[in-house]
C-alpha cells in the first residue's frame, strides 16, 4: 500500500481514537454505559440493513452504465469494483481515490480503461446531480428548522451545499460547453503558470483535454440511453436514502423514536453538505462534529449523542472500510479484453 494511504489511514485510526476519547469527556461514564446497556440490537440491524441496500444499489448502478459500454460485465465484478471503490472512496480525502482504482480494477476484469472510465464518468455525473437536487429538496423542507434551533447552521451548510452545486455546474458547463470550458481552463493554466504555480503546463494541458473528453463523451452516452439515466437516477435516490436512513436506526436503537424519519434523514443529508469541504479522509472531524451538533436535537444527554456519534460512524464509515478491505483482498481473476 503507498505511503500515501497509509497516512490516511493514520488519520482515520487517530480521528477514531479521538472520537472514543471525547465519548467519555461529554458526559460521566456511568451515564454512557448506561446508555450503551438499553441500545436496542434490532434497530442496530435495522442500520446494518440500510448499508446492505446502499451497497446493493451503488453496485447496480455501477452496473447499468458499465454493462452499457461493455456487455461483457459481469455483476459480480460491478459489485466487487464498488465496493473497492468504497474502501478508497473513505481513505482518500474527497473521495478521490474511489474513481482512480476502479477504472483499473474494470480494466483488470477485461473493460478497455476508455470504456470504463466513460462508465465511471457517467455514474459520477448522475449522482453530482441528484445529491445537488436532494440536498435542495431537504433544504426547502428543513432548513428553517435546523437553522432556528442550531447557532451557525445556516453557514455550513449553505457553504457546503454551494460546493456540490458548483461541482454540478461545472458538470453541466462543460458537458454543453466543452470548447468554452476547456478556454476557461487554460486560461487558468496560464494563469497559475505566471504565477509560479504550475511547473508542467504542457502535461496540465493535456490532462485538461481529456478530461473534458471524457466527460462530453460520458454526457453524449447518457443523453442516448434514456432508459439507463432513467435507471441510474432511480437507483441513486435509494442509495442516498439508504445511507441517510442508517442514522434514523441509530437513533431508533438508542430511543429516539419521537422525531420523524424525514428529520433524521434531512439532518443526514446537512451532515453530508458540512462535511463535503473537510480535506481529510472520510471528512474526518467534520462529519462528527457535524453529527452531534444536529443530531443533539433528538437526545436528552450529550452522552447518548456521542454514543450516536459512534455508532453511525461504524455503520456509515468504518463497515465500508472493512468490506472494502476484504473485497480488495480477495483474487481477481483477470479475463482478456475484447478490444
Amino acid at each position: 500500500m503507498k505511503r500515501k494511504n497509509i497516512f490516511n489511514l493514520l488519520v482515520l485510526l487517530v480521528t477514531a481514537a479521538v472520537v472514543v476519547g471525547c465519548l467519555f469527556l461529554v458526559d460521566t461514564p456511568a451515564a454512557i454505559f448506561g446508555a450503551l446497556r438499553r441500545v436496542h440490537p434490532v434497530f442496530l440491524w435495522g442500520a446494518l440493513g440500510c448499508m446492505l441496500f446502499y451497497w446493493l444499489f451503488e453496485s447496480l448502478a455501477l452496473h447499468l452504465t458499465a454493462k452499457r459500454v461493455y456487455p461483457g460485465q459481469r455483476l459480480s465484478d460491478s459489485v466487487s469494483v464498488s465496493m473497492i471503490g468504497q474502501l478508497f472512496n473513505c481513505i482518500t480525502p474527497f473521495a478521490s481515490g474511489g474513481q482512480p482504482v476502479q477504472a483499473w480494477r474494470l480494466a483488470r476484469c477485461g473493460m478497455p480503461l476508455g470504456e470504463a472510465s466513460s462508465a465511471l464518468l457517467c455514474k459520477f455525473i448522475v449522482y453530482q446531480t441528484v445529491l445537488s437536487v436532494y440536498s435542495l429538496i431537504t433544504l426547502l423542507f428543513r432548513f428553517s428548522y435546523f437553522a432556528s434551533r442550531v447557532s451557525g447552521f445556516s453557514v455550513l451548510v449553505l457553504v457546503g451545499f454551494c460546493v456540490n452545486f458548483a461541482v454540478v455546474v461545472g458538470l453541466v458547463c462543460i458537458c454543453f460547453f466543452p470548447r468554452a470550458a476547456k478556454a476557461l481552463g487554460m486560461a487558468l493554466i496560464r494563469l497559475l503558470c505566471k504565477a509560479r504555480l504550475c511547473k508542467r503546463p504542457q502535461e496540465m494541458t493535456e490532462k485538461l483535454s481529456r478530461e473534458i473528453e471524457g466527460f462530453t463523451k460520458s454526457f453524449r452516452l447518457l443523453r442516448r440511453s434514456g432508459w439507463i439515466l432513467l435507471g441510474l437516477v432511480v437507483m441513486t435516490v435509494l442509495q442516498l436514502t439508504a445511507f441517510f436512513a442508517a442514522s434514523y436506526f441509530v437513533c431508533l436503537a438508542l430511543g429516539a423514536r419521537e422525531v420523524s424519519a424525514f428529520t433524521v434523514i434531512c439532518a443526514s443529508a446537512f451532515v453530508l453538505m458540512v462535511s463535503s469541504f473537510v480535506p481529510l479522509p472520510g471528512a474526518s472531524g467534520g462529519a462528527e462534529g457535524s453529527f452531534f451538533v444536529l443530531f443533539g436535537l433528538f437526545f436528552p444527554s450529550a452522552g447518548s449523542v456521542a454514543l450516536a456519534v459512534l455508532l453511525w460512524r461504524l455503520v456509515t464509515f468504518y463497515l465500508p472500510i472493512a468490506a472494502g478491505s476484504l473485497f480488495w483482498a480477495l483474487p481477481q481473476r483477470r479475463q482478456p479484453k475484447l478490444c
